[in-house]
This record gives C-alpha cells, sequence and structure tokens, in this order.
C-alpha cells in the first residue's frame, strides 16, 4: 500500500491504516529503546500483564506496540490495537462530543447546566445552581465533590435522573475551586444526549469516533471485535493477577469508554492539530484550542496548571501539555499532547495496582525531549496552619443529607482533640485519623449507611468539614473501597454551653 493511498483511507474515516500498523510495529525509533526496555522487564517480571503504547510526532504515527497479554488466561497477546477501558481518559473524549454540539450552536459552556436537563435538577449548598454552568462541569469547578460508583453482578446503574437527585448536589459555592468529579462527566453525557436527541453512545459513534476512523472506539466493544478486547485484572498482596469482573457505572461520560492506542493516537492528533485530523475537520480550530485554555487554576504561582475544557493542563521539563490519566479496577491509563511541539504519546495497562504507568510515561516523556530542563517554580506562600483543636472544642449539632432523608447529627470535639460522632440514635462512634488545619476538620469513622442498591457491606465515611463562624459546613463521603465514594453534605451548628471555650470570632 503506498503511502497516498493510506492517508485517503485514513482520511474518508475509514479502519486504522495498514500501513500505520506495519510501519509502527515493525520499527520502532531508536529514541524509545529504554521504553520499550522498561516496558518489557516490567512485563517479564509479571508487574502488567499487558502495555500499549503509541506515540505521535508532527502529525505521524511513530511508534505504536503492544507487549505482554491482553488475557492472562488464554495467552492472547496485546497490540496497539488492543482494546482497553479508558477510566478518566473517558473525559476528554466526552468533552469532544460536547464541543461539537458547542460548534453547532446547541450548547453555551457559560449558561447554567441545568437548562439542558430534561429531568432532576441540579442543587448548591453554597451560591446557587444557576452558577453551575456546563463549563464548570467540565473543568472541576461545579462545586460538587468525589464520586465513583461501580456496579458489580449485574446490578443496574441508577438512571441519570436518580443519580442528579440523590447525589447532583454542590457543596461549595460553584466557580470557586477545582473539586474533580466524575460525576460532572456522567451529567455531561446526559446533556449530550439529551440536546442532540440521540443515545450517547450513538451521537458519539456517529459524530465523533467514526468520523476521525476511532473504530475501536465507544462505551462498548464494538459487535466484531470482542477478541480484541483486555481482560482487566487486579494485583494482589502476594504479586499475582486478579481478574476484576466486569462492572457498570452512573457516570459512563468520566470512565465508561474502550479504545485502543492506534485509535487514541489519532485522537491526540485531532487536539494537536487544533480540530482535524488527515484532512478531516471535527471541531473549529477556536474551539479545539478553547478545550486547552485554563479556566480553572491550581495554584496562582502556576498560571499554566489547572483544567480547561475536561483537559488537566501543566508543564514539565520546559514544554507545556494538555494530558489526562485514568485509574479504576483493573485499569491505568495516560494520554498527554505537547501542542507547541506537536507530540504526544498514549500509554494504556489492563491492570491496576501496578507501578509501571508513571514511569513509562515519564520515560517517553524524556525521550521526546531529552535536552528538556524542569523550569524553577515559584512557590505559593505558605498559609499558616493552625493544628490545634481548640477553635473546634464543643458540641455541633446538624445533620449529615442522605437521600433517603436527612439523618440527625451530633459532632463532639475533646480539649485533647478526641471526636465522636453520633448519628439518628445510634451510640456515639470515635473518629479516627482526626486532623485540624486552619478552619478544617477532618477524620473517619466506619459503619452501616444505605449506599448503592449492589452493596451490602460496611463503609468509611470519611468528614471534612470546614468552619463558618458558628457552623461546621461540608461533606461525609461514604466509600468502599473498588466500589464506590458518594458524598453526602453535612451542616452543623455549634451548641452553647458553658463548659465552651471563648472561641467566637
Amino acid at each position: 500500500m503506498t503511502n497516498r493511498l493510506a492517508h485517503l483511507v485514513c482520511r474518508f474515516g475509514l479502519l486504522a491504516c495498514a500501513l500505520e500498523l506495519f510501519a509502527a510495529e515493525s520499527s520502532v525509533p531508536p529514541e524509545f529503546a529504554d521504553a520499550r526496555k522498561l516496558i518489557e522487564q516490567g512485563v517479564s517480571e509479571g508487574r502488567v500483564p499487558s502495555v500499549a503504547v503509541a506515540v505521535v510526532k508532527d502529525d505521524r504515527l511513530l511508534w505504536a506496540e503492544g507487549f505482554g497479554f491482553a488475557d492472562l488466561e488464554s495467552q492472547r497477546p496485546a497490540t496497539a490495537d488492543s482494546i482497553y477501558l479508558l477510566a478518566s481518559v473517558s473525559k476528554p473524549i466526552t468533552a469532544t462530543g460536547l464541543m461539537v454540539l458547542v460548534d453547532r450552536g446547541q450548547v453555551d459552556l457559560d449558561k447554567p447546566a441545568n437548562g439542558y436537563l430534561p429531568g432532576s435538577k441540579l442543587r448548591a449548598n453554597l451560591g446557587s445552581a444557576d452558577e453551575i454552568t456546563v463549563r464548570r462541569l467540565a473543568n472541576h469547578t461545579s462545586g460538587m465533590q468525589v464520586h465513583y460508583n461501580f456496579y458489580y453482578d449485574s446490578v443496574p446503574p441508577l438512571s441519570h435522573d436518580e443519580v442528579i437527585r440523590r447525589y447532583g448536589i454542590a457543596h461549595t459555592e460553584p466557580g470557586l475551586r477545582i473539586e474533580y468529579c466524575n460525576l460532572a462527566f456522567g451529567i455531561l453525557d446526559y446533556i449530550t444526549e439529551a440536546v442532540s436527541g440521540m443515545p450517547w453512545r450513538g451521537f458519539m459513534e456517529q459524530n465523533v469516533y467514526d468520523p476521525i476512523g476511532m473504530s475501536h472506539t465507544s462505551d462498548r466493544v464494538r459487535p466484531g471485535l470482542e477478541s480484541m478486547a483486555t481482560r482487566p485484572y487486579q494485583l494482589d498482596l502476594a504479586g499475582k493477577f486478579i481478574r476484576v469482573p466486569p462492572y457498570q457505572f452512573d457516570h459512563n461520560g468520566a470512565s465508561a469508554i474502550w479504545s485502543s492506542a492506534r485509535d487514541l493516537s489519532r485522537f491526540l492528533r485531532l487536539h494537536l492539530n487544533s480540530g482535524t485530523v488527515d484532512g478531516r475537520r471535527l471541531l473549529k480550530e477556536e474551539t479545539a484550542r478553547s478545550m486547552r485554555k485554563v479556566t480553572a487554576r491550581r495554584s496562582p504561582a502556576r498560571p499554566e496548571a489547572g483544567f480547561g475544557v475536561a483537559w488537566a493542563l501543566g508543564s514539565t521539563l520546559g514544554h507545556v501539555f494538555f494530558e489526562h490519566t485514568g485509574g479504576m479496577p483493573g485499569v491505568a491509563t495516560w494520554i498527554r499532547g505537547f501542542p507547541e511541539d506537536r507530540a504526544g504519546f498514549v500509554v494504556l495497562i489492563n491492570a491496576s495496582g501496578v507501578d509501571l504507568l508513571g514511569k513509562v510515561a515519564d520515560q517517553i516523556t524524556r525521550a521526546l525531549f531529552p535536552d528538556g530542563r524542569e523550569v524553577p517554580r515559584k512557590t505559593a506562600a505558605e498559609e499558616l496552619v493552625e493544628r490545634k483543636p481548640e477553635p473546634f472544642v464543643g458540641e455541633w449539632k446538624g445533620a449529615l443529607a442522605h437521600w433517603e432523608g436527612d439523618i440527625p447529627m451530633v459532632l463532639r470535639v475533646a480539649g485533647d482533640g478526641n471526636v465522636t460522632v453520633r448519628l439518628a440514635k445510634r451510640e456515639p462512634i470515635p473518629v479516627r485519623e482526626v486532623a485540624f488545619a486552619n478552619r478544617t476538620l477532618k477524620g473517619q469513622m466506619r459503619g452501616l449507611l444505605k449506599t448503592q442498591e449492589g452493596y451490602h457491606g460496611p463503609v468509611t465515611l470519611e468528614f471534612n468539614l470546614n468552619r463558618a463562624g458558628e457552623e461546621l459546613i461540608g461533606i461525609g463521603v461514604a466509600k468502599a473501597e473498588g466500589y464506590f465514594a458518594l458524598s453526602h453534605g453535612v451542616r452543623l451548628s455549634r451548641q452553647a454551653s458553658e463548659e465552651t471555650p471563648g472561641t467566637k470570632e
């Protein structure tokens, strides 16, 4: 096949190019020899079941290869076309579909998200729900906080409307700061579906994946490609890989997309080229560029670092990048692009609990920029941290907001820093790992709390409460490792007591 013919095959959105497959996997550029050796060593030592990589430079695929086994039981080899679950690398893909609707004038990023939701509406414990804009969902400043929810054993996920009813609540003022939230991207896939009038899967396949030749990509393994899907594993304490059973989500747009390293190399080229790949324009140039503009900053000391529309933004070795990483049971993924250098890479691993992802990403980055040097960073002035319990000593009474109804809550802080919590009519339970810093109280307790319908074990309830005058306001996150982390609002008022030391401000 000639270069010209291969280019035309890709241009019209057919299956990934045979020429790319041959060229990228038959000759590895020498600068990536160390990265390749690192991966081969990790596979041979049993540290990962498989790794798939793709590296692009100057709008062409330099290297694409799979290592190890996509399926350990059958010993099926991994390739650059093996299909991996992406975890949070799904987010910039979901956002790209949303931006197609922005280009069509059907979505305004700076309008309230509730205006696009057909059923349940978002709420705000602080600030206004109207301040939860589409953009703030996409750059993690909606005020909603930690949320992930994995459903095993064929337990059906909640509907979009029910998830929003239970958990679609801003616990901090929208726009105030970055609070990474998977639910925000579950809401964005719902908005895409509602505005387009199509099921999200169909919209994305017809309007994003297929037009740019991502034939191995969807929120499913497409029919006919089942033999190319990787199996997810977890590394146990004995150093053995355990198969992770299938699970579903209530935040598909955040976590549910499957793809291959080769398909993602095309997606990466799309964004490095500001919305076009192989002559096919998917997004307007200004739209694609706006996705990698910082609209939520991590720190005043690092103006280049933060979030744009889904992309995490920053710099390393003196080169600015846009990127996203992903991790959940059986998955570890990374996509990073350097727009000023027209370069980038993809790394996909079908396991969690492994340490190879960051090492491979770092090795590829250094291969791309062998003369790169870290730029000295300005350090933000450290805030005065007060780690004493005195400002919190006393009794605080209020409620933990639960979707079945508020649960009465009493929190007591003793002068020695010991903390107990009483929920409803239960006996007080000691809070562990208590920490005081400035106006924040953190700690955790274990017990039973109704959460996901398919889960019946105990949860860890982690508190993060901020003092505002005579109130403690924040969240209690119900966590079960590998299953969920679900945020519940907490609001408590200080109770008057003759024994309470003078702590009024």
